[in-house]
């Protein structure tokens, strides 16, 4: 097994195993696969930047952190997504971006309990799937939708099911990817909330 080093861990290894459409394989590229997309090597360390001429657009995001405190977990969204109005019961925000791409971060309680393969095996079997990768309690979906293109990353943690979803238009392409690479790779729990314990 090999080591992927993240900047995003303070350089720390993880090991890393993944498996996609039921073939499992070892290596570096597991943060990659897990995004779908290649562009999650290419993170930029921390305490640097890279300048752009028009901040906070889809060719130069600028992000913010989304916490649900009631289901624990936070995930980095855009600010050029504008938010809509929250699920009344807590469990879900959504955010549009101009009617081309629609993000929704929500969460729910793994009630009866499964495990990450049985959900895994729940969320591929809708048609149109490009994608699929499971890695420990990590699983990534792609695919095409009526006419518009999706891409959702979960984790299992604590009895909680986190998601972050994305709906886009398929002009969006190649310009999109970065950002799901982003939101996808920041998806993460918050330790002692949703019911959790430290």
């Amino acid at each position: 097994m090999l080591a992927a080093f993240s900047p995003r861990d303070g350089g720390r290894a993880s090991v890393c195993a993944v498996r996609t459409s039921g073939v499992p394989f070892f290596g570096p590229l597991a943060l990659a696969l897990l995004s779908g997309s290649v562009a999650a090597l290419a993170d930029t360390p921390p305490g640097t930047s890279t300048p752009c001429a028009h901040p906070g657009t889809l060719e130069c995001p600028i992000y913010e952190r989304y916490d649900n405190r009631k289901f624990g977990f936070s995930v980095d969204i855009p600010t050029f997504f504008t938010r809509k109005a929250a699920d009344a019961d807590g469990r879900g925000q959504p955010f549009d971006y101009g009617g081309k791409a629609r993000v929704r971060a929500w969460a729910m309680v793994d009630n009866p309990p499964m495990s990450a393969e049985q959900l895994y095996g729940d969320w591929t079997r809708r048609a149109g799937i490009t994608f699929k990768a499971l890695a420990m309690n990590t699983w990534v979906v792609r695919g095409k939708d009526g006419g518009r293109q999706f891409y959702s990353r979960s984790i299992l943690e604590g009895g909680i099911i986190m998601t972050v979803e994305v709906t886009y238009a398929p002009e969006l392409g190649d310009g999109l990817e970065p950002v799901l690479a982003r939101m996808g790779a920041s998806l993460m729990a918050v330790p002692g909330a949703g019911g959790r314990g430290h």
